[in-house]
């Protein structure tokens, strides 16, 4: 009677002494470190995009320069009040927000420096206009009528430059997949590799296996078992490197005032998911692990 073989604490293959772990597990540890940093550029870059279509696209700015005449505070207030009244008349047009002296100063003050009297120069009034629907609005129509009811101001539709921005930021989002990829077709083809070479230092240990009734789907499964330990514990390595860079960036980015750039950042739940990939690496490297023993040991035996 032929002896029956179960997967247990046990393996009558000798796999922690396999040379070829060693080199599994760098390559495993590595290919998570870049499919981490990967993942969170792609995570980045679909935050910018949504961020920017959000708050840029469905909206517009409204600049109202200095008058040329000598106007009262009482009569400039007025004159912003017109032109307030006007966006807020228009059909598509869901809130008009004045932005105040203080924010334009904040602006302005990177550009003119710290020791310029910003309060004496003549600034304009800036509006900030939310659409409904951006692509049902008129904006030269607006414009036109702005300019009968308004002389002195003007609309700055960021429309126009933002599509080139966000298909810029959509080629980077691209790129981004195309390295997961990648890595992961590196990552799986090193697996196959490690399993294979394994395969032949140990093929005569397979050979009396097979012989005193062992079955390719218990060898394949003792593969499984080993490689997932390897890649799990390799994976939390190269995990653990992504996510301190990932952190250190996330750090020195803060104290820039990047802009656009600065308002993506990831949220709980991918740094959550980005902490799983060791998890998820160890089930992926097995479940190539066992095919490529069960494809092997198919040509072997």
């Amino acid at each position: 009677m032929k002896r029956k073989f179960f997967l247990k604490n046990h393996s009558e293959l000798p796999l922690k002494e396999d040379k070829s772990t060693f080199f599994l597990e760098i390559s495993v540890g590595v290919s998570v470190f870049l499919f981490s940093i990967a993942l969170a550029a792609y995570f980045l870059i679909s935050l910018m995009i949504c961020s920017w279509n959000k708050s840029i696209v469905h909206g517009l700015s409204v600049q109202i320069m200095p008058s040329q005449e000598v106007l009262t505070p009482e009569e400039e207030l007025l004159y912003t009040g017109k032109v307030i009244q006007f966006f807020e008349g228009l059909e598509n047009v869901e809130k008009v927000r004045l932005i105040k002296d203080a924010q334009i100063k904040k602006l302005m003050s990177p550009w003119l420096g710290q020791n310029v009297d910003i309060s004496s120069l003549p600034l304009p009034k800036l509006l900030e206009v939310r659409l409904k629907s951006g692509k049902n609005f008129d904006y030269e129509k607006t414009a036109r009528l702005l300019k009968e009811t308004a002389p002195y101001a003007s609309i700055d539709n960021h429309g126009i430059w933002l599509q080139k921005l966000v298909k810029s930021a959509s080629s980077l989002k691209m790129m981004s997949i195309f390295i997961l990829l990648v890595v992961l077709v590196a990552a799986a083809v090193s697996i196959m590799f490690a399993v294979q070479t394994s395969l032949k230092i140990h093929q005569n240990i397979i050979e009396i296996l097979h012989i005193m009734g062992a079955t390719d789907d218990y060898v394949a499964k003792q593969y499984g078992k080993r490689v997932f330990v390897v890649s799990f514990f390799s994976s939390i390595i190269g995990s653990l490197f992504a996510l301190l860079s990932l952190l250190v960036v996330a750090k020195i980015s803060s104290n820039l005032d990047a802009g656009l750039i600065s308002s993506a950042k990831l949220a709980l739940p991918h740094w959550l998911f980005l902490m799983s990939l060791p998890l998820w690496t160890g089930f992926f490297a097995m479940a190539t692990a066992l095919v490529s023993v069960k494809r092997s040991l198919g040509k072997m035996m």
